[in-house]
């Protein structure tokens, strides 16, 4: 109930809307009941007393009602379907906001595929509650209007017809039940669907090297099997409901049929009565019929609801101060003080790091892999919040000032260069949404990058494939640089943004970092020591700690960690 009160909750602002689909259904129900009103005229005094002007009478109403009752279900229908997909509209742009608001953690939890399919399937499946809304209210209508006029008829006769109505309620409640864990279980399954696909899509490559097809395909088939099976169960139950409730009606009506026969036999129920009596009970059962349907819908429109609502109720991790400042301008001085970070509070990743980085300086962070070189510059963005000391840019607390304004300051160059659909251009706009062509043109240059785009039949306007698979590594990779030379941070992260290229390309791309990176505070992570041999500071880092510190010369002189890391690699590179 708690999870329908809250779907229900998004109608407050469509409310004037929504009394204006009750009146519709209103309208509709009575248009609905007219004709089993109207039978007991039809029989009585056209068929038995052949009264002409009462045959005119009937079938002139009978046209206009219907007509009445289509007119009303049109506007009825299209203005609930109207506040329906504003609703979902609103929920989807509610999901999207707060997924942009939730930390990095979140998304390392999660599966791709399940938020994804929260936010499209899930939403879908709520808006069959939501267009129906009104319905519901029409068929109540429809049902207490039935069962005041067949009690105004034959007392006798409603109170057997009532008699069987909590059967079919109590068969409603059990199927509704079993709908709901089936509909959670259902969505779960295409979100599984969903995940097998995304990451086969995004590691294609790495499937055909290692012949990975087989073992994907079964990993698929998997969950395809599984959401044919919850699907399947969901079916028996929505199959069954119907002919069920159906049958119960029948028995209903013949035992109904059988008494009223009776008493008209006996002279104390004419048969213009019976015969309305029966087209209302008719009528009665067809709102139950509805309502019996619609407790399904509402049972996985719920289950859809919880699992859209837990994306919406997701901890946000990193939240603004209430009096937070703006970043306006930034030198780039840097400070860890006592700086310590667990992703699951229990081992910790960075342990007591102090550090300072004076405006302009080049820090390299080396280390082994898990030694937390990337927690450490991921924090600098806050994309994580530190537990224990503070970061400090230009002697403010990070967590004091604005999460845009911080990370309008801070460039980043990752090892995976992300490109958007659309075309070059757009995506070096990226890096300042309000640049000029020419300005695009002047990063582009700097990036070295703007020879190989003007070569392309379309240049600047060459529209990508999906994550820029028609350029090379080194192409994407100069994208982003002239990104980041566009945005012009006072601040440069760059991670590993030279690994995995061909020589010509890393030479291209050194000779534009290093452009990039004069006059701002640059933090280098890297695996090739050829990169970080002019940096300020080498930073060495090994299990969470600054283990090391100083530049090249002076920790090749102290033969420690970094020698040992910088010798091995010499004599591997030697060796290969």
């Amino acid at each position: 109930m708690k999870t329908l009160k809250r779907i229900l909750g998004y109608f407050k602002p469509y409310l004037p809307y929504l009394l204006l689909g009750v009146l519709f259904s209103f309208i509709m129900a009575l248009c609905t009941i007219y004709p089993a009103w109207i039978m007991s005229r039809v029989i009585n005094d056209v068929l038995m007393n052949r009264d002409l002007a009462m045959l005119h009478i009937i079938a002139v109403s009978l046209v206009i009602v219907m007509g009445i009752k289509g007119l009303t279900n049109f506007l009825q229908g299209y203005i609930m379907t109207w506040v329906a997909q504003s609703i979902l509209k609103e929920i989807r742009s509610s999901c999207f906001s707060h997924l942009q608001r939730l930390s990095l953690s979140y998304y390392e939890k999660e599966l791709t595929g399940q938020i994804m399919t929260r936010i499209t399937s899930d939403v879908l499946v709520m808006q069959n509650l939501l267009a129906s809304a009104t319905g519901i209210i029409g068929d109540f209508i429809a049902f207490f209007g039935f069962l005041g006029y067949i009690f105004y008829l034959h007392w006798k006769l409603a109170i057997i017809s009532v008699v069987i109505i909590p059967f079919i309620g109590a068969l409603i409640n059990k199927f509704s039940r079993k709908m709901k864990r089936i509909g959670i279980r259902m969505q779960s399954r295409i979100g599984d669907i969903s995940t097998v696909l995304q990451e086969f899509i995004t590691g294609v490559k790495v499937v055909k090297s290692f012949t990975l097809e087989p073992f994907i395909s079964k990993r698929f088939e998997k969950a395809n099997e599984e959401n044919f099976s919850e699907n399947m169960k969901g079916a028996r139950i929505n199959t069954a409901t119907s002919p069920i409730i159906e049958f119960i009606n029948t028995v209903g009506l013949s035992l109904i049929f059988w008494y009223g026969g009776y008493e008209v036999i006996h002279g104390r129920l004419n048969p213009g009565q019976l015969i309305s009596f029966l087209t209302a009970l008719v009528g009665l059962f067809t709102p139950i019929k509805n309502l019996s349907k619609l407790s399904n819908v509402i049972s996985q429109s719920v289950g859809a609801g919880e699992r859209v609502f837990e994306i919406l109720d997701s901890d946000i991790d990193i939240v603004e101060s209430k009096d937070a400042q703006e970043l306006v301008s930034c030198s780039g001085k840097v400070e860890f003080e006592g700086v310590s970070f667990s992703y699951n509070h229990l081992e910790k990743v960075l342990i007591d790091i102090r550090l300072k980085v004076e405006p302009g300086e080049v820090i390299a962070l080396v280390g082994p892999s898990g030694a937390g070189k990337t927690t450490f510059v991921n924090l600098i963005s806050r994309f994580y919040e530190v537990q224990a000391g503070a970061i400090k840019i230009d002697g403010k607390d990070i967590r004091n000032l604005t999460l845009s304004s911080l990370r309008k300051q801070i460039g980043l160059v990752p090892q995976e260069t992300l490109l958007f659909s659309g075309t070059i251009e757009e995506n070096i706009r990226l890096g300042r949404l309000e640049a000029s062509h020419e300005e695009i043109i002047s990063a582009a240059k700097y990036a070295n990058a703007n020879d190989f785009i003007s070569a392309m039949p379309n240049g600047y306007q060459t529209i990508l494939g999906e994550r820029g698979v028609n350029l090379s590594g080194g192409q994407r990779q100069r994208i982003a640089l002239a990104r980041a030379f566009l945005k012009n941070p006072p601040i440069l992260i760059l991670d590993e943004a030279t690994s995995s290229l061909d020589s010509e390309s890393e030479n291209l791309i050194k000779e534009a970092l290093s452009a990039l990176m004069k006059n701002r505070t640059t933090f280098i992570i890297a695996h090739r020591f050829s990169t970080v041999v002019n940096a300020h500071k080498i930073i060495v880092m090994q299990n969470g700690e600054i283990v090391e510190w100083g530049t090249h010369p002076k920790l090749l002189a102290e033969k420690g960690v970094y020698a040992n890391l910088y010798s091995a690699q010499f004599m591997e590179k030697q060796a290969s």
